[in-house]
């Protein structure tokens, strides 16, 4: 059996972390830590080494693009979403093209397209 993937869940409301968690735990070879900012989400990944990082666009001490950028530098095999509630999609977009891996999903959206997502940036081999 393949080991699990793992998913860093990185935003600065305890509700929305909790939300995507339990999301996200639906997932039975999926493994999820979380993080309230960018710069605990750098610590985990520096320690998790996760295959995907989800990051929320505004958090306080390290928002998602600053983090992105150095998870491209620290990590680059990690795969980033960047999520927001905060930005245009358009606008967001643009963001996730420049620091991420294209993707972006508004908050209200991740619901319906957070697994989709996180499955297509996931290594086939898993």
């Amino acid at each position: 059996m393949a080991l699990p993937a793992k998913i860093l869940v990185a935003d600065d409301q305890p509700l929305v972390r909790r939300t995507l968690r339990s999301l996200l735990t639906q997932q039975p070879h999926w493994k999820i830590c979380e993080a309230e900012n960018g710069k605990v989400a750098l610590e985990r990944i520096r320690k998790e080494k996760p295959q995907v990082a989800v990051l929320d666009i505004v958090m306080p001490e390290m928002g998602g693009i600053e983090a992105a950028y150095e998870i491209r530098r620290l990590a680059p095999e990690t795969k980033i979403i960047l999520i927001s509630s905060h930005y245009t999609a358009e606008e967001a977009a643009h963001l996730a093209r420049l620091f991420g891996d294209g993707v972006f999903i508004e908050k209200s959206r991740s619901g319906k397209e957070l697994i989709s997502a996180i499955n297509r940036l996931l290594p086939k081999d898993e």
